[in-house]
């Protein structure tokens, strides 16, 4: 019985969405893990933001600032994904970047805190208080 009908059969089908998962398998946490490595690019260039800021109020007024609140980076928009603070030492600051547990970061355990000195030196530490390099 031989018939000309054009089309797929239920194995082929099969076939191909069984192919489409396994591609999709091995493709989210590569995906996952760039969207990770993004959030820790963006909490590092808003570090070095702030630190520049601090500098230039440095310049200008002789002290460092210690709130910011009212910066624009601290309101951004949606769901920010790192909570930032500035603590002030003897004669420097250091900044801090710390993934919101609310925020699209909150699954990056290896790069729970995020550091920065006045002196330029760039910390980071995992949700356990191991160091990482995560650059």
């Amino acid at each position: 019985m031989c018939t000309n009908e054009k089309g797929f059969s239920l194995m082929e089908l099969l076939l191909v969405l069984a192919l489409v998962g396994v591609m999709l398998g091995f493709a989210m946490p590569a995906w996952h893990q760039s969207q990770l490595l993004a959030g820790r690019q963006q909490a590092w260039l808003q570090l070095q933001r702030i630190g520049l800021q601090q500098e230039m109020w440095h310049m200008q007024h002789g002290h460092y600032f210690e709130d910011i609140s009212a910066d624009s980076l601290a309101q951004a928009q949606g769901q920010n994904p790192y909570h930032y603070n500035v603590e002030l030492l003897k004669n420097g600051f250091l900044l801090s970047a710390v993934v919101n547990n609310n925020g699209p970061q909150h699954l990056d355990l290896l790069c729970w805190q995020l550091t920065l000195s006045d002196s330029g030196e760039m910390k980071s530490l995992g949700k356990g208080g191991q160091i990482h390099q995560c650059k």
